[in-house]
């Protein structure tokens, strides 16, 4: 076996551990999630957007590959008492087709409608639903023709769903539903968190007495602190991430193809079971450049981000190509002095801004003046992903104090133009109970072809 192959090999392999963990329920820090709507005076949250429902239920929802923008079909639901595990409304059809393939996710109580829509309130049950109820849920369906034994997938899909619907009947649309599921739950009344304004319709077309409140900002509270499995999948994609990056750095020479470069990540992500985001070369970012190459002598960085099921790496490297100019080297030295100095200091209790303070005061005392400016984020199911300032409808960068279990990468960018091309460095930390430690392998952070 290569070195390279052994390396593909080791990543991949506790991938069926980590895919069994989101088998059995969502990679959520649910003491967390509790937490937070403790905090922030939240009941419950009904969540549309497929990257929290994957976040709270470990199921990405067909629709939101393949019918992007639409109004959601699929919604976790979530309440505030830790005795109830969360909830999916959904159609027959999906829960059938995509979510029971996914593992059984004991639990979890599944609310299905035939169709999309909301017929509002008239001629309602008593439960405030209309349990239109055929005398098959199958015909025309997936319906089981008799012409051969079921196969194993069609047995587990049918099993599956059958069992869902002993505990609850089909219902006729997805308002209805979604009705029916906050009424069980409890969460009819009280202050609701809603990711999608057709939650905030259907409560009202249908009187929910209680409250409404944006979700966005509390699911990022949320996921800025991370629970083990999500620690698990961050280390996996991070490490995939950093060496798909250094694979495409070993193909790096003067003439090289910016564009082909950023390629060549994508096909080294994929190789190690990675989707590729995006790729910055040089600062440049976009793909419709098609003449910029490497040249003889210039300095440049290469800042991959890619994910593993959804949790994401980021991971920068400065690249001198032959000789650099003095001026690129100089800033390199200082990024990674700084970068140094604030790994040494980096605990709970820290806020971002004493983070940027320390890079800075590191190079000032060394006479390096301003050369890198030092950027923290989150990192996470998005590449900065982290709770917002609201200022007026918009989010604003959040001095946020680190917390134990955060995952924290901290941008080491020189801006300055005119030293001979650019540098960056680029690594995710973890914050333990006292420090922080990498996720990744730190390996050279500037690295002569």
């Amino acid at each position: 076996m290569d070195d390279l192959s052994a390396q593909i090999a080791a990543l991949m392999a506790d991938d069926d551990a980590l895919l069994q963990g989101l088998q059995r329920g969502g990679p959520m820090n649910l003491p967390r999630a509790y937490e937070i709507m403790e905090r922030f005076g939240v009941d419950g949250l009904v969540l549309g957007d497929p990257l929290n429902v994957f976040h709270a239920l470990g199921y990405w929802p067909q629709i939101g590959t393949t019918r992007q923008g639409q109004p959601p079909t699929t919604f976790a639901i979530l309440t505030r008492d830790p005795r109830q595990a969360p909830a999916i409304v959904t159609s027959h059809f999906i829960y059938y087709y995509t979510f029971v393939d996914g593992g059984p996710r004991e639990g979890v109580a599944a609310y299905l409608f035939q169709d999309a829509g909301d017929e509002g309130p008239g001629g309602l049950g008593p439960d405030g639903t209309r349990l239109e109820r055929t005398a098959s849920p199958w015909p025309g369906l997936f319906a089981d023709k008799g012409a051969a034994p079921l196969t194993e997938v069609e047995e587990r899909r049918r099993d599956r769903t059958d069992a869902a619907l002993r505990d609850r009947p089909l219902l006729a649309d997805s308002g209805g539903a979604l009705v029916r599921a906050l009424r069980d739950l409890g969460l009819w009344s009280g202050r609701l968190g809603y990711d999608h304004d057709v939650v905030r319709m259907v409560c009202e077309r249908h009187e929910r007495p209680g409250d409404l409140v944006p979700a966005d900002n509390l699911m990022r509270w949320i996921r800025v602190v991370k629970s083990p499995l999500e620690l698990a999948l961050m280390r996996r994609g991070a490490q995939a991430n950093a060496a798909a990056v250094d694979a495409v750095i070993t193909q790096v020479r003067a003439g090289a193809n910016y564009r082909d470069l950023r390629r060549l990540f994508a096909v080294e992500s994929a190789r190690r079971g990675n989707r590729a985001v995006f790729m910055t070369i040089d600062r440049v970012s976009s793909d419709l450049p098609t003449s910029d190459t490497v040249r003889d002598g210039q300095s440049l960085f290469f800042d991959g981000v890619g994910h593993f099921q959804n949790y994401h790496g980021d991971y920068a490297r400065t690249v001198f190509v032959g000789e650099p100019a003095a001026a690129a080297v100089r800033a390199a030295d200082a990024a990674q002095a700084g970068w140094k100095a604030i790994r040494e200091q980096l605990r709970p209790g820290l806020r971002l801004s004493e983070v940027s303070r320390i890079g800075l005061e590191t190079l000032r005392k060394s006479g390096a003046g301003d050369l890198v400016t030092f950027g923290p984020h989150s990192v996470g199911l998005m590449h900065t992903d982290e709770p917002g300032e609201v200022r007026g409808g918009f989010y604003g960068k959040n001095d946020l104090v680190l917390e134990e279990n955060m995952i924290l990468s901290v941008d080491c960018p020189s801006l300055d133009t005119g030293i001979g091309g650019s540098v960056h460095i680029e690594d995710l930390v973890v914050i333990t109970r006292d420090g922080a430690e990498p996720i990744h392998p730190l390996g050279k952070h500037v690295i002569t072809i």
